[in-house]
């Protein structure tokens, strides 16, 4: 009994080891034969980049069971190292960064106009509408981050790179001029189903067209969440406070002037913010933000063109399209007047190198559980699914419940000023800048790599966020906040680069995909926490729930394969 259990086992292992051995001989072989094969071809005096001796591995656990695409995918990883970074991949990564920044461009665009659309809204349903815009928004995001990646896969990133930017730029035309908030909610979904798909495709772009030596810029591009935060508070802030009414502290809502039918002369005391001033005449200012910031995104939509974007070589390679595949590099390095020794040749000598059949492709869940062996997966689903679950949670309940304990005053659009409002939002967006910088750099770092720094990153997280409730002061509390929104950008970013890099381009779409979908299914559970459930809210168990399943995350980390030195499949 024993035997026939220990036979699939050791049998699994010895057909991975040949795989590797088959796959490493072919690519090493065919690398040889296509250096020497262009040697004499090289001329010192053009822009050609000789080959750097850098080393590498593509593991075969992430680039499948097929040992003839794992040794394609290694050829690929090496020209691309021996190109080193050119100009067109420079131009990529700052084109899919402005994906990076629109998606929290449009996420901070909801929270600039839900006070003042809510209060509008108020003419046709009694009390705060605000929380149902947030829903629809993460019932988007929750849709959209699964069907956009899945797309990807067979549809190619290509198409996707720039559907979500014009379905983004649409929506919010549409949004501004909507009559009803009803139509908002839907508005709001169509704009979170663009967001969710938009920055994870172009993570996946990046990815697989970067060499392995500056894989870590995908990090980096999470600076750019921070600055479209900052960007959308300052612009929605100059619309808020010139065309707004019915907010702020001294201001009379809707509901309340509605409310107002006891005489003629009371109601003429409130007369600049009666019902028939706060309404659509005198309330533009949040649909001249999304008008403004559908035009923003449609332009950069539209820059795009000038750049002559090509698919990617690794997702060309996955479709077997050898000879695309080989002819994207070459015009990569056309691009940027350089040479390359990579051509349809040499992928056609691995397929006579290795004697070995090609299989069929494996079915996309065995393939991830292949990626990151059986305890990897769930560990990496719990992270984005916290990830999504306790930022928003803990900063709702965190300042519910210091205002419960520390007597410190809510900050809410009806109980603070629009200038002091915005600048605590401009400051949170600041300090979301640096994050994914310190992180870049902690990827880099010898002693760390991905999961170390992921583990330290979450371990500081739990800690601040334990901290938290120990704010007696609106500024202590400003103080934790930017603290917090560095931690989880940076944290975000590690998470981000550790995804696209762990799967292979035949399913990392579909990998990336089912992360996207537990980060925005457990930011809806958070979402409809914090709008239907306030009395847990502020009563703090969120705020030490939050921060201790962080602390957990920090060990969880530790349990997932590291990637650094790995060339993505």
């Amino acid at each position: 009994m024993a035997d026939e259990i220990t036979y699939p086992v050791n049998y699994a292992k010895n057909v991975e080891r040949n795989i590797e051995a088959q796959s490493a001989f072919a690519s090493t072989l065919v690398v040889d034969v296509e250096k020497s094969l262009h040697a004499k071809e090289v001329d010192p005096s053009k822009s050609y980049i000789s080959p750097n001796d850098i080393s590498v591995s593509t593991p075969t656990n992430q680039a499948g069971s097929n040992a003839v695409y794992a040794a394609k995918t290694q050829l690929l990883n090496q020209a691309l190292v021996d190109l080193k970074m050119t100009r067109y991949q420079w131009v990529l990564f700052a084109i899919t960064s402005v994906g990076w920044f629109l998606d929290s461009f449009w996420m901070m665009s909801f929270f600039v106009i839900a006070p003042s659309a809510s209060n509008e809204a108020q003419f046709f349903f009694p009390g705060d509408r605000s929380p149902y815009l947030f829903v629809s928004l993460y019932v988007g995001l929750t849709t959209g981050a699964v069907a956009w990646t899945w797309m990807s896969d067979i549809l190619g990133r290509r198409w996707i790179f720039t559907s979500t930017i014009v379905l983004m730029g649409m929506g919010g035309l549409v949004g501004a001029g909507m009559p009803s908030f009803t139509g908002l909610y839907v508005v709001g979904f169509v704009v979170g189903f663009a967001v969710a798909g938009n920055q994870l495709v172009d993570a996946i772009i990046l990815i697989e067209s970067l060499p392995a030596s500056h894989q870590f810029l995908v990090a980096v591009q999470g600076t750019f969440w921070g600055l479209g935060q900052l960007i959308s508070a300052a612009v929605g802030w100059a619309f808020i406070a010139g065309y707004t009414c019915g907010t702020g502290p001294d201001a009379i809502s809707t509901s309340q002037a509605l409310s107002k039918n006891s005489s003629r002369a009371e109601s003429s005391a409130h007369s600049a913010q009666s019902s028939s001033s706060c309404h659509y005449v005198s309330n533009k200012g949040w649909r001249y933000v999304w008008w403004t910031f559908g035009c923003i995104t449609l332009f950069l939509y539209l820059c795009r063109f000038i750049f002559p974007f090509r698919e990617t070589p690794k997702y060309l390679l996955s479709k077997r399209r050898d000879a695309e595949a080989a002819q994207v590099v070459i015009d990569i390095a056309t691009y940027s007047k350089r040479r390359t020794w990579l051509n349809e040749t040499s992928f056609a000598r691995v397929d006579s190198t290795i004697d070995a059949p090609v299989s069929h492709r494996p079915p996309r869940l065995r393939a991830l559980l292949f990626a990151l062996r059986p305890a990897g997966l769930p560990i990496l689903c719990l992270l984005w699914a916290l990830t999504g679950l306790t930022f928003p949670l803990h900063k709702t309940s965190l300042r519910s419940y210091l205002a419960a304990t520390h007597n410190v005053a809510p900050i809410t659009a009806t109980t603070v000023t629009t200038p002091y409002l915005y600048s605590r939002t401009l400051y949170t967006s600041l300090c979301a800048i640096p994050g994914p910088i310190l992180s870049s750099l902690l990827l880099q770092a010898k002693p760390l790599g991905r999961t170390r720094t992921g583990s330290a990153i979450a371990l500081l997280t739990g800690l601040f966020m334990l901290l938290a409730p120990l704010a007696q002061s609106r500024n202590a509390l400003l103080a934790f906040e930017c603290i917090l929104s560095c931690l989880q950008f940076a944290g975000l970013a590690v998470l981000t680069t550790y995804t696209v890099e762990v799967f292979a381009a035949p399913v990392r779409g579909f990998g990336v995909g089912i992360m996207g979908f537990c980060c925005g299914l457990f930011g809806l559970v958070a979402m409809i926490v914090d709008a239907f459930a306030g009395t847990v809210v502020a009563s703090g168990a969120a705020v030490w729930f939050s921060g201790a399943v962080w602390l957990l995350c920090a060990a969880a980390w530790l349990g997932l394969p590291e990637t650094k030195g790995n060339a993505a499949a």
